[in-house]
């Protein structure tokens, strides 16, 4: 059973007669050492509450030691970096959120008082824009972070709950902005303007995307080998020709993920710099040492998001026409590939869409420049993001079945409707007529506008 005594304050190397209590109560089986104890009570009566409520809740299994209660957030991140495993593109997801938002705010403070909806909602509302230099959103994936750290401190016993979990906690995101806009999804016509003014392999990959609705790495990752492949199903007994394109389940998609340097990685980009600065001392050129990463971008093939996104997308007939001819004079293996043959990265597209879509200003020539025309604005803001939402908001607007929509669209099916629910030949043909009567109707309309 707990019990008190007495600790008398020393001053100057001297015993006073001041004094406060200490509990001493009787640990778990098995602790070391056996008695535990904690000060700073100022009555004998709240030290033996104290730590009779330490040893029931030993005796029901909710104890969590004092000592763990206090570990600092900063030291506990390390621990719990040990015992999860994800995609690399994750780990420096997080590794940011880390760096620049919770370890700042967090590392040396104690999980006890981490762990406090009050103190975590002051903090977020600090940051968030416009009191602080974080946006929104960002603030809110750090605080969805900072629960999974908490709870797995509860699994591993150093709090007793996460107070996070299953509590809302508004942030600028959650309110009403009027900045905020949705995604901009494009009209048939749009769709067309811009495939013109792009292009070749830029072009087409829009009008690809916008009807057909992969995810980027989904689009860029495509082999031939997987564009075009003959189906044949049957309807009222007469074969059903289509066409589809696969999304591979092993090597579907392209990924672009940051990868955190290490000792070694440091080791090796300080050798190839090095190297540089060497070859450039050489050539008689001017050059100064760059400032060291802290991760290289990891750009490999590998499986789509989920087992629901490998699958098969009917493409319509005028887009068979435009991949096929495409392909037959393409010289690479991967068809959606940079004309000089390698993968693109998402930013580097973005980059040559955005005059595209939001048009440019024109530049005279001049001595040693040939000059360029201006291009209109065709639909300012549209992404290829925004092509994937132009996709589904086609299909939703041809009544396409949801089964379907779900199967094209590589979503997951949660609900029991998606479990029962499956695609019949009808249902593909009315899309694949709709979409094809869509790309004509576009047409019309954008070259009626330029003449």
């Amino acid at each position: 059973m707990a019990y008190a005594e007495k600790v008398y304050k020393v001053r100057n190397g001297v015993k006073t007669k001041q004094f406060t209590w200490r509990c001493m109560y009787k640990g778990p089986a098995g602790h070391q050492p056996p008695w535990l104890c904690e000060s700073g009570f100022p009555t004998k009566k709240s030290a033996e509450d104290w730590g009779n409520e330490q040893e029931a809740a030993i005796r029901i299994g909710l104890w969590v030691d004092p000592k763990k209660l206090s570990t600092p957030f900063g030291e506990w991140v390390g621990i719990w970096k040990k015992s999860v495993h994800k995609r690399p593109r994750t780990q420096s997801s997080r590794a940011y959120l880390l760096d620049n938002l919770l370890l700042p705010e967090w590392e040396h403070k104690a999980l006890a008082e981490v762990n406090n909806v009050f103190a975590v909602q002051t903090w977020a509302t600090r940051v968030s824009k416009p009191l602080g230099p974080h946006d929104p959103g960002t603030v809110a994936q750090a605080r969805s972070l900072l629960s999974t750290i908490l709870s797995a401190a509860e699994d591993a016993g150093y709090i007793h709950d996460n107070k996070l979990f299953g509590r809302r906690i508004l942030i600028g995101a959650d309110h009403v902005d009027e900045d905020d806009e949705e995604e901009v999804w494009a009209q048939p016509d749009e769709v067309h303007r811009m495939y013109q003014r792009f292009g070749g392999v830029q072009g087409l990959m829009v009008v690809t995307d916008s009807y057909l609705g992969p995810r980027w790495g989904e689009l860029t990752g495509i082999h031939k080998d997987n564009c075009l492949i003959k189906r044949i199903d049957k309807i009222d007994g007469r074969p059903f020709v289509r066409h589809v394109i696969r999304i591979d389940s092993k090597v579907g998609a392209l990924h672009e993920d940051p990868i955190e340097l290490d000792e070694e990685g440091l080791m090796a980009w300080h050798a190839a710099e090095d190297a540089r600065l060497e070859m450039c001392r050489a050539k008689g050129w001017k050059a100064n040492r760059r400032k060291p990463p802290k991760s290289r971008l990891d750009v490999y093939l590998g499986p789509p998001k989920n087992k629901y996104s490998a699958r098969e997308v009917d493409v319509p007939e005028f887009l068979v026409r435009l991949i096929d001819d495409h392909i037959e004079s393409w010289p690479y293996d991967y068809p959606f590939t940079t004309p000089s043959g390698t993968f693109w990265l998402r930013g580097n597209f973005s980059r040559e869409l955005r005059p595209v879509a939001d048009g440019r200003e024109a530049i005279p020539r001049k001595r040693g420049y040939a000059g360029r025309e201006g291009w209109e604005p065709i639909l300012p803001g549209f992404t290829i993001r925004g092509a994937r939402h132009t996709a589904d908001t086609y299909m939703k607007d041809d009544r396409v079945d949801r089964a379907l929509r779900f199967q094209t669209m590589g979503w997951v099916p949660k609900d029991i409707e998606g479990t029962y629910e499956h695609i019949t030949p009808e249902m593909r043909r009315h899309r694949l007529d709709s979409l094809t009567a869509r790309w004509r109707r576009g047409r019309r309309v954008a070259l009626r506008s330029v003449a």
